[in-house]
């Protein structure tokens, strides 16, 4: 059964919690989540429901919110020690000039916290440029990181697509002509790559960083090593299953197979 989770609604009473869907009471042993981000909050709430009744889902909703809260992912990818750019979070505007010198000076990266597919990322190639776009989001009162750029990348960064401990597939994209975002809608190319032994550790050591048995880890290559650029929880499958030729969808399926088991989630709705 699909679920549209904005189409579920939930009866939170003590000890008789549940979740409706067409004025049915939805029953589920297991559950494979595949919730955008512009609906995050309800959708982890939904997902959180069945967690406390005692369903197995693939990914949790903890770890879901997790990866979805970039500076939350940052924080814990480097309590981890897990290779990143250079990245920076400050409140006041007292601290911009600090706060680019933090991350090696123009050209760097601003990135919305709550940013997805490349929306609300901005390449600063100057310190003057810099300067203005954080003035902009903060007279938004939006939340940013401010991140190293790593130009020797050349405007590529490799997908690696992990399944519970394997990485099964992974991709290089590279932006078109002009834009160093590289994601495949904005008309960026894939093509099979093959991983080093340290890109594949680190996609593997990411995805458990923020509790996901399915994920996309993205990663770049630059001088010093890898770097993980961000852990994606529900991302689609037609470019990478189209790149690697591999049913990365029917892997998802056989692995959920093999780890449900009822009680099995973790934290049960918790945290």
């Amino acid at each position: 059964m699909v679920l549209d989770p904005l189409k579920c609604y939930m009866n939170i009473t003590s000890n008789r919690s549940t979740v409706h869907f067409k004025d049915q009471v939805v029953k589920a042993d297991t559950i494979i989540p595949r919730i955008g981000a512009s609906i995050t909050f309800y959708g982890a709430a939904v997902l959180r429901q069945f967690e406390m009744a005692g369903v197995y889902s693939v990914n949790e909703s903890v770890a879901i919110s997790r990866s979805r809260d970039k500076l939350r992912a940052q924080q814990l990818l480097s309590r981890k020690g897990i290779g990143m750019p250079i990245t920076g979070y400050a409140n006041s505007p007292h601290d911009t000039d600090a706060l680019i010198k933090m991350v090696g000076g123009a050209p760097l990266v601003v990135k919305l916290i709550e940013s997805t597919q490349g929306n609300g990322v901005v390449l600063a190639e100057t310190y003057k440029a810099a300067e203005s776009v954080i003035t902009a989001f903060r007279g938004l009162h939006a939340n940013f990181l401010v991140q190293e750029f790593i130009k020797e990348s050349g405007g590529s960064d490799i997908r690696c697509f992990v399944v519970g401990d394997k990485v099964v597939a992974a991709m290089k994209r590279t932006a078109k002509p002009g834009e160093f975002r590289s994601n495949l809608h904005r008309g960026g190319t894939a093509e099979i790559v093959k991983l080093r032994p340290e890109e594949r550790a680190i996609a593997k050591r990411a995805a458990k960083a923020m509790g996901l048995n399915i994920a996309g880890v993205d990663l770049i290559r630059s001088n010093h090593g890898p770097l993980v650029l961000e852990v994606n929880s529900s991302l689609g499958l037609e470019g990478i299953e189209k790149a690697s030729s591999k049913d990365i969808a029917s892997m998802i399926i056989s692995y959920t197979e093999k780890s449900a088991k009822p009680g099995k989630t973790k934290t049960k709705g918790r945290g």
